[in-house]
């Protein structure tokens, strides 16, 4: 049976007070008669998650199909209804098929990365030769992204630094194949390589510890996001990591917490990213503590993100995908943890 809702009226991020319904799963601004008002005070068209792992557990073991499924229903029902899934092992998300009560999921497959260059027991590795070939065939899988590990740390102890992965003629034959296929990029960054890849045209700059103004200033004239995974960058290292270590991951923590109000203020897309760690509440509460304005975070997980995963809003003839809060988020982030009611596509599922 077809379900009729009212939204809330106030509508987030932006707070804007408008009237919408739902109805045959998308949403109307003709008034419906017989429509039940969902319960809460406060409209979200979904949260977004754009850097997670479906096919692992939050201790890196590797997920079949089916446990893939699992955390992204469990997405679903914490109100997270857009996923970008950025690496799995095997390609196993690419397995995942649409289905009703399922929120739509942008995959992008295996980690393409060299040999040495990410965790053994994860990824089949890439030699520069085969970058292109490999990426193709994810994307000829049904893969919508191509994930490069773009740099991994290399040497020992202390000295351990992530270099790159790829020499960037090689990188640059990727990207433009990937995007001739009708895929997008997303580059794991965490060294200063990143500005030959914003140089070099990739769709989305992952973790992106070493970004720097130019940078991010090239990036908002291309288009290029920025998905940050705060949690994950700020995750306690081992107790018996060396000073050296901990003195690098503190300074670039700062540099991120100093360049996220200046990215949003070039214009640059940020969006928020679970990674293995946390939840999309989590992130906004990240963003706002490392100062971004309360709605600009709320944006990075909502109408920010959407828009550059090519997903509507609350909009009349969008998809009826709806999370409603009973007090605003943007007062608390931490309220989004406890959404009132979730609808995918017209049907509430909680």
């Amino acid at each position: 049976m077809t379900e009729r809702w009212r939204l809330p009226p106030t509508l987030l991020p932006d707070g804007e007070r408008r009237d919408l319904w739902v109805a045959d799963g998308i949403l109307t601004a003709e008034p419906i008669d017989d429509a039940e008002p969902l319960p809460g005070r406060y409209a979200l068209p979904g949260l977004v998650d754009a850097h997670c792992h479906l096919a692992l557990d939050h201790n890196l073991a590797a997920l079949d199909c089916d446990g893939a499924r699992a955390a992204l229903l469990r997405a679903r029902d914490s109100g997270v209804l857009l996923v970008r899934d950025v690496g799995a092992p095997s390609s196993v998300t690419l397995g995942i098929t649409p289905e009703p009560g399922l929120p739509p999921l942008q995959a992008a497959g295996r980690w393409l990365a060299p040999p040495g260059g990410f965790f053994p027991d994860l990824h089949d590795p890439v030699r520069a030769e085969h970058l292109v070939e490999m990426a193709l065939a994810e994307v000829a899988r049904g893969a919508r992204w191509v994930k490069i590990v773009a740099d991994w740390p290399q040497g020992e102890s202390a000295e351990r630094r992530a270099v790159a992965s790829y020499d960037t003629a090689t990188l640059r034959g990727v990207v433009d194949a990937a995007h001739a296929a009708g895929a997008r990029v997303a580059a794991h960054s965490v060294s200063p390589f990143v500005a030959d890849l914003v140089r070099l045209g990739v769709d989305s700059i992952e973790h992106g510890i070493f970004l720097d103004e130019p940078t991010l200033a090239s990036m908002a004239a291309q288009g290029i996001a920025w998905t940050p995974t705060l949690r994950a960058v700020t995750a306690p290292l081992p107790a018996d990591a060396p000073a050296e270590r901990r003195e690098r991951v503190a300074a670039s923590i700062e540099n991120v917490r100093a360049l996220l109000p200046v990215a949003v203020r070039l214009g640059v897309t940020v969006m928020t990213g679970t990674d293995v760690a946390g939840t999309v509440a989590d992130e906004v509460s990240l963003l706002a503590q490392f100062g971004l304005p309360p709605v600009e975070a709320l944006r990075a997980a909502t109408t920010a993100a959407r828009v550059f995963l090519g997903a509507p809003a609350l909009d009349a003839g969008a998809r009826g995908d709806v999370v409603t809060y009973d007090a605003d988020p943007r007062d608390d982030p931490t309220v989004l943890a406890h959404p009132r009611a979730i609808v995918l596509t017209g049907q509430r599922v909680r």
